[in-house]
């Protein structure tokens, strides 16, 4: 049809997050497109397994697992409640930003099933 635009080549992407073998049940993945911009992102099932809705843009990506937020007195009385991240033990630090993670992914059309495990 003239005049209509497709976006960009998308993939189906899900998989499974697991910490030593063992499903992370709280959180949520992130996959960060370096080169071109972009994110995308999907909540963790209490199995471990996670889908993105409407599909990623073909490509490589760094990945980043982070645990929920939750709101936090921290300072009763004297400052509101404010978000920090949940204790995960599961989650290691070094998988919640982008600059010190080591998982990688690539998007290639059609269905993508991403499994990562995250070691200590």
């Amino acid at each position: 049809m003239p005049g209509c635009s497709q976006g960009p080549e998308t993939g189906e992407v899900k998989g499974k997050v697991t910490f030593q073998n063992q499903p992370v049940t709280e959180g949520s993945i992130t996959f960060l497109n370096v080169t071109e911009g972009g994110t995308f992102g999907a909540d963790l099932n209490p199995d471990g397994t996670y889908a993105v809705q409407g599909g990623v843009v073909l490509g490589d990506y760094t990945v980043v697992i982070t645990p929920p937020i939750e709101i936090v007195d921290t300072d009763p009385g004297k400052s509101p409640p404010a978000p920090v991240e949940k204790n995960m033990p599961n989650i290691p630090p070094n998988y919640r930003m982008q600059g010190s993670t080591t998982l990688r992914a690539t998007v290639k059309a059609g269905p993508n099933e991403l499994n990562f495990d995250m070691q200590p």
